[in-house]
């Protein structure tokens, strides 16, 4: 994988240890130990840490070092409950303004989605929250997209630890479905269909949350 910056390949490096569960929940991440299992200097590190932090994926509840968060079923519920309020609306307002000369950037994206199979679990990972977030640039109204991220990356991280296709690496029916279902949300929005893309996005968040809510050790957390 080809990366921007030291600052890119940090980032990246970060996102597939919690992926791989490297860094299970509760785990500190020590910026100068990461520095030097990466080869690299602390400000990169820092830096990528810091953007982790401020999105939601990362805590740093003492200053010192970066914590990937404890999960539970209530934060679970939590966090989803407020998904469902921003998500639904971002579809439908991204209708009622999408142009069809942003259509190729998504129709790029669901290829490569379609492609996982050959595709390791960092691309899928940043292919779905490219769909996701560039839904909510299509609304026009840059709130949207602040107000998405934290929510979106918290909900990542259940995705890391509880979805079979993130812990085992292996398509599966589920990650079929997934794309099947960003091809029917995305069809509705370029077709200006806002209360068919926004009933969809709903239908596409409960799906995720029907698989995780399914799973013992979070309803035993």
């Amino acid at each position: 994988m080809r990366y921007k910056s030291t600052e890119d390949k940090a980032y990246h490096e970060i996102i597939q240890r919690i992926i791989s569960q490297k860094y299970p929940p509760g785990t500190s991440i020590i910026e100068s130990q990461l520095a030097e299992e990466l080869g690299m200097s602390r400000t990169p590190i820092r830096n990528a840490l810091r953007y982790l932090v401020a999105n939601g994926l990362l805590e740093n509840p003492t200053n010192r070092s970066c914590v990937v968060p404890s999960i539970s079923r209530e934060d679970l519920d939590n966090v989803f409950d407020l998904r469902f309020m921003i998500e639904p609306k971002c579809a439908y307002v991204a209708a009622m303004n999408a142009k069809e000369s942003q259509q190729s950037y998504f129709t790029n994206l669901l290829e490569r989605e379609s492609l996982k199979s050959t595709s390791s679990s960092n691309d899928i990972e940043e292919i779905n929250r490219e769909i996701h977030f560039g839904i909510a640039e299509l609304t026009g109204n840059r709130y949207y997209r602040r107000a998405l991220s934290p929510v979106f990356w918290r909900c990542q991280l259940y995705l890391f630890f509880f979805d079979t296709f993130y812990s085992t690496k292996k398509t599966n029916s589920s990650e079929i479905k997934t794309n099947s279902e960003h091809k029917s949300l995305l069809s509705a929005i370029f077709s200006h269909e806002a209360n068919i893309a926004r009933d969809l996005m709903q239908k596409h968040i409960e799906s995720t949350y029907t698989m995780l809510t399914s799973n013992t050790y979070l309803n035993m957390a």
